[in-house]
């Protein structure tokens, strides 16, 4: 599941830097430099990814 097209950064990917870094987005950028480029995936409306950062972020704390 893409995260971030630019960076082909996937959802396993956000789900280890939140339990590294835990759910600040920031930190997460920190870790897998996901939306450090167009930002595209930052918006909840982004038609490049499977799943918004923010929403991956989201979901990947609720797996634990």
């Amino acid at each position: 599941m893409t995260v971030c097209e630019c960076m082909d950064v996937e959802f396993e990917e956000i789900k280890k830097a939140v339990a590294k870094a835990g759910d600040d987005l920031e930190a997460v950028q920190e870790e897998t430099e996901a939306g450090t480029v167009c930002e595209c995936c930052l918006e909840s409306d982004c038609d490049k990814v499977d799943l918004p950062l923010p929403d991956a972020i989201k979901k990947a704390k609720e797996q634990g």
